[in-house]
């Protein structure tokens, strides 16, 4: 049995759900520590419970992923926007911020010719 290599690009996403969803999760945490409110716990909760299934698929190469991914990623990245942009604390602003590109990149990695190629593109 031939086994296939990731490319780059592919686990680097997949780094970036998984990382992503884990560093908002725990920016949560805190800020629920800081506050009181658990409220702040639904926003990464559900973050993390789109973004894990993504990575999964992304790591299994499921051809159908692809593109859900990259859709994910856009709207996780506005979420992140909005985060930003909103009245907080400056560092989990801050952190928002950072997610925000990350989850932009990577929309940027899912988009190159390795990883459309190994996600379902011409062969």
């Amino acid at each position: 049995m031939t086994t296939v290599r990731k490319p780059v690009e592919v686990r680097v996403s997949a780094a970036v759900a998984f990382g992503g969803a884990l560093v908002f999760f725990v920016v949560g945490l805190i800020l629920w520590r800081t506050t009181g409110d658990a409220n702040v716990l639904k926003p990464p909760s559900v973050v993390a419970l789109v973004e894990l299934p993504v990575a999964a698929a992304l790591l299994l190469r499921l051809r159908f992923a692809h593109y859900p991914a990259m859709i994910v990623f856009i709207l996780i990245a506005l979420l992140h926007l909005l985060i930003a942009l909103a009245d907080g604390p400056g560092w989990a602003r801050a952190a928002s911020g950072v997610l925000s590109a990350v989850h932009l990149y990577g929309v940027v990695l899912l988009n190159t010719g390795p990883a459309r190629e190994h996600l379902g593109g011409p062969r």
